[in-house]
């Protein structure tokens, strides 16, 4: 049975691994977001810029350090199962932003938005799983 030091250093763990994927996801996005800009010439700085990107990927992260903390309450296969059936879940319905029919503003959604935003709504999840799956394997 863990005892409460133990439970509080496996959150700190996964919190910690959550953040470092976020700032990876982070990276990872925005690097895309300046090569698409760069090849394309289409941007919205208005809406994607490296502070919201930066966000919208630490963030996520270090919150899916913490479902995976407690979706491994149970059963280490169990928890891993469901975390991702969550996190792929949320991944998915994060697709609704880009394409929806009209931008935050109200403005019609540029073509090029999806090209833009969609991929870094697959990057991110994709490192968050990886990483902090390895993370419970070291455990």
């Amino acid at each position: 049975m863990e005892n409460q030091l133990d439970t509080t250093n496996r959150l700190a763990k996964f919190i910690t691994v959550g953040l470092i994927s976020g700032v990876i996801a982070a990276g990872v996005n925005i690097c895309y977001m300046m090569l698409y800009e760069s090849m394309t010439g289409y941007s919205i700085e208005r809406y994607i810029n490296f502070l919201n990107v930066s966000i919208a990927s630490i963030v996520p992260g270090a919150l899916s350090g913490l479902l995976l903390f407690a979706t491994l309450k149970g059963s280490s296969s169990k928890g891993i199962n469901i975390f991702l059936i969550v996190l792929i879940s949320l991944a998915i319905l994060s697709f609704l932003g880009p394409l929806n029919n009209e931008l935050p503003d109200g403005a019609s959604m540029p073509g090029e938005f999806a090209g833009l935003t969609i991929p870094m709504h697959i990057f991110a999840p994709m490192i968050y799983a990886v990483m902090l799956i390895r993370s419970v394997r070291r455990d």
